[in-house]
């Protein structure tokens, strides 16, 4: 347990049931949110043929009736619809394979290396991955759900996606985003923080080096942000980290 009214980063915060003042606190930055946009490739080069990715990220929290309440990030992405390679021969839900097709990966991180994957493609597939270290992915990927919606909008794709709390280390300090298209020699790596400085010769979006510092306080309460979130739905899906530390 605790002492002095301090939390070690591997304790949890109980299982809540009830609303917090977390939850009801009036807050601009969290009404605003997070806007972003990727306008150059994995290595800073300008975007060749289409727009910038755009996404805007905020805090959402519904009182639930009869069920754990809903505590998630909520995700906008307008992207151009490249349609290359074709779709996986999924139907629409998870695809444990998804960063081979057209996507959006979003990368929250924390300074102790520990961080999420989520991708999100224009035809409903979706994959989330847990790291605690540099691609040592912990899940599966095939038992994570995300609520998302997808709509086709002429040359765009438009996603709506719920991103749960308890599906983030604690701590998150770092952000990246990235877009992937095309195929084989066409294939495009976009990123929005950059590989600049020449240290690599092809992308690796698992590297934390080159994340962006993220104002966390404008998309997640600063009293839920302190260590990971045990909800009552999904329990501690940390716990293997954490207990490694």
């Amino acid at each position: 347990m605790a002492t002095g009214g301090k939390m070690g980063f591997g304790e949890i915060v109980p299982k809540l049931s009830q609303v917090t003042e977390w939850d009801t606190m009036a807050n601009q930055s969290l009404a605003d949110g997070l806007r972003c946009e990727i306008k150059q490739t994995w290595d800073g080069k300008p975007l060749d043929g289409h727009g910038p990715i755009k996404i805007w990220m905020r805090w959402h929290f519904r009182r639930m009736f009869g069920q754990p309440h809903k505590r998630v990030i909520r995700v906008e992405i307008e992207a151009p619809l490249v349609d290359d390679p074709e779709p996986p021969s999924e139907f629409a839900g998870i695809c444990t394979d998804l960063y081979n097709y057209e996507c959006v990966e979003l990368f929250f991180a924390n300074d102790k290396g520990f961080y999420t994957e989520v991708e999100v493609g224009p035809h409903g597939h979706w994959l989330v991955l847990l790291h605690k270290g540099y691609r040592q992915c912990f899940n599966s990927g095939d038992n994570l759900q995300l609520e998302v919606k997808n709509e086709w909008k002429g040359t765009e794709w438009h996603c709506q996606l719920e991103i749960p709390l308890a599906y983030l280390p604690g701590n998150v300090t770092k952000f990246n985003a990235y877009a992937l298209h095309g195929s084989d020699e066409q294939r495009h790596f976009e990123a929005l923080h950059a590989v600049t400085d020449g240290t690599l010769t092809e992308p690796d979006f698992h590297n934390l080096m080159f994340f962006g510092k993220l104002d966390t306080k404008r998309i997640i309460p600063d009293g839920y942000n302190r260590t990971v979130f045990n909800d009552l739905k999904y329990g501690d899906l940390w716990e293997e980290a954490t207990s490694d530390k």
